[in-house]
């Protein structure tokens, strides 16, 4: 590598959820040297019989959550500093360093990949260590600064006195190592996954540690292959005094590597070029693989390896990316549903643009005072304690952020998930409107946003696109969510769910050459009406000829005079236009009756003229 990357050149590596073995030097080394780069391996002094250490007794409740777990005691000087090697490295890999002691188990963490800690142990109780359950009430201020509160699911590590780490996230302070510190114990061991990762998780201490861990996956034999490094590394920088042995629990666990067939005729049909076979199968065995009767059975480091499409997936990588064609193969399955519904946010997003709209991206995971969510068993931290149950909040939050500096002629919107009913999750569409309608011009006086300027838009969406339905919220922002984020100015918010669908194709309409016939109702109805209402109710018998029904009048009378007190005037316009003939005065008669029949009895709707 120093030869490809000479000086101080630092790389950036970006690994996979289920590439556990590649968050260390050596194994990013071992992938490079199946692609043909040179490497050293790493020379450890050969093994030699391990004495238990006399007076430390390690026991483990949990075999399951703690599957082998070592304690070496050992005897070091005081005084002895980090290499500048290994100061240098630490540093470029983003660590301070904090003495040898702890500076060692960093640069093993990075070189291998295998977490370890060191207690002090003449700040420890008694002379057991035991690998358990926390109980109910127990703290540990932990070296991350933290005082974390443990749960009886956390997996811990504990002295007679109490807990003294918190199993592959944290150590605590009270035993940790200090610069006076000559008897250390080293602990190397094995913990599993899920409960690393609850832990982490709930007490929001991502540690290196935890990270490694909670991938899952590691190589049991890296327990005694780091535990030998460390020792060594103390020897070589001159602070190892004494060796005293050993304290050992459980055994490695080594996960059962099933060989998996591999058909290469299959593989170059699938991926669409011709594999060179030989080349591939020494770069197979360079990764750990070795083959069994045409199959190949991966590493024990390799537990991703389960299938063959794993395998193909191997072969695509190893080879040249170039040859890997770049159209569909004519079996490939078409559009997803999910294909679809991308599609769609990607037209809302730009339609909404368009017409002068923002983007909010706020967080699904909220505190618990910020409005309705379902609490999560298990928090992700003090501020994702709840699933969002709606997307109004964070758009409040976001117009409260724009109105405090000024910004108070806002259009904004939000597509994201939250939680429904039994626990399900829904896709949904907010709008957030307030101030001005447009910004002021001399030639027309201010036009303040209303609910008519986001339900328009509404409108418009459910005219586009097909996956959006009838709003579940259409109102102004309530004195209370107001309160609650800051606001004092008038808020108009619509929200509501978007169905998988299709994108809806534009449809071409000739325009007819036969003239239309417009008729003008002066209608009055009960002022708690709504307008969907009157356009479902003239929608559901109105006959294909019509064209449109627009509302170019409302009008209310608080006197009582014109109108009476709790009911409106509605002046709504009715088009008509046939595409193939000319229409008679008798049949849009007949027409406009229906519709005045639907008004009445769906809205309690009649003609100012028969009042």
């Amino acid at each position: 590598m120093e030869s490809l990357y000479p000086g101080e050149t630092v790389m950036e590596v970006e690994i996979t959820s289920n590439r556990p073995d590649l968050a260390s030097i050596a194994g990013l080394a071992r992938e490079l040297s199946a692609l043909g780069v040179p490497s050293r391996s790493i020379k450890l002094p050969p093994a030699t019989p391990e004495g238990v250490v006399k007076g430390w007794r390690v026991s483990i409740e949990d075999c399951k959550a703690c599957p082998h777990y070592t304690l070496s005691a050992l005897t070091v000087k005081t005084g002895v500093d980090s290499p500048d090697w290994m100061k240098k490295r630490l540093m470029a890999a983003g660590f301070r360093s904090l003495g040898l002691l702890v500076d060692v188990t960093n640069y093993v963490l990075l070189e291998l990949g295998q977490p370890s800690h060191v207690f002090d142990a003449e700040r420890l109780d008694g002379t057991t260590l035991t690998v358990r359950k926390a109980k109910a009430g127990e703290i540990l201020q932990g070296l991350d600064g933290g005082k974390h509160g443990l749960a009886p699911d956390d997996l811990v590590i504990a002295d007679g006195k109490g807990v003294v780490a918190i199993a592959g996230v944290v150590g605590g302070v009270d035993s940790s190592v200090q610069s006076s510190s000559r008897r250390i114990l080293l602990e190397v061991a094995s913990f599993h996954a899920g409960f690393v990762r609850k832990t982490s998780r709930r007490l929001s201490a991502s540690t290196e540690s935890a990270k490694r861990f909670a991938r899952g996956g590691l190589d049991s034999a890296l327990v005694e292959l780091a535990r030998r490094r460390i020792v060594q590394l103390l020897q070589e920088a001159g602070a190892l005094e004494k060796y005293e042995g050993v304290a050992l629990a459980g055994s490695p666990v080594v996960p059962p590597c099933k060989a998996v067939p591999l058909r290469w005729e299959k593989a170059e049909k699938i991926l669409g070029f011709s594999l060179e076979r030989g080349r591939l199968e020494k770069q197979f065995v360079a990764l750990g693989f070795r083959e069994e009767k045409g199959a190949w059975k991966p590493p024990q480091w390799r537990m991703d390896v389960v299938e063959e499409v794993d395998l193909l997936e191997e072969l695509a990588r190893l080879s040249d990316q170039e040859k890997i064609p770049a159209i569909l193969d004519s079996q490939a399955e078409g559009r997803s549903a999910e294909d679809g519904n991308h599609l769609m946010a990607r037209g809302i997003r730009a339609f909404l643009a368009e017409r002068g709209y923002f983007e909010v991206l706020s967080g699904a995971l909220v505190k618990a005072d910020e409005g309705k969510a379902t609490r999560l068993s298990l928090a992700a931290g003090p501020d994702a304690v709840g699933y969002r149950q709606s997307l109004l909040p964070g758009l409040g939050r976001a117009a409260a952020r724009n109105i405090s500096r000024g910004g108070i002629d806002l259009k904004l919107f939000e597509l994201g998930r939250v939680s429904a009913t039994g626990g399900q999750e829904e896709l949904r569409l907010a709008l957030l409107v307030s101030g001005r309608e447009r910004a002021v011009h001399w030639q027309e006086g201010e036009s303040g946003v209303d609910l008519f300027s986001v339900q328009g838009i509404w409108e418009e969406l459910r005219k586009r696109f097909s996956g959006v339905n009838q709003p579940l919220a259409l109102r102004p922002l309530s004195n209370e969510e107001k309160k609650a984020v800051g606001i004092k100015a008038s808020v108009w918010v619509a929200e509501g769910i978007l169905l998988k669908s299709e994108p809806k194709p534009a449809e071409f309409l000739a325009v007819s050459s036969y003239p239309g016939v417009q008729r003008d109702l002066a209608l009055v109805m009960p002022d708690r009406v709504s307008f969907a209402e009157v356009e479902k109710a003239i929608h559901q018998v109105a006959p294909t000829e019509m064209e449109g029904c627009q509302v170019f009048d409302r009008f209310r009378d608080p006197q009582g005079v014109k109108v009476p007190v709790g009911f409106l005037s509605l002046g709504c316009r009715l088009q008509f236009r046939s595409t193939g003939r000319t229409l008679s005065d008798e049949e849009v008669s007949g027409w406009e009756r229906q519709i005045l029949q639907s008004l009445s009895s769906r809205c309690e709707a009649k003609l100012r003229s028969v009042l």
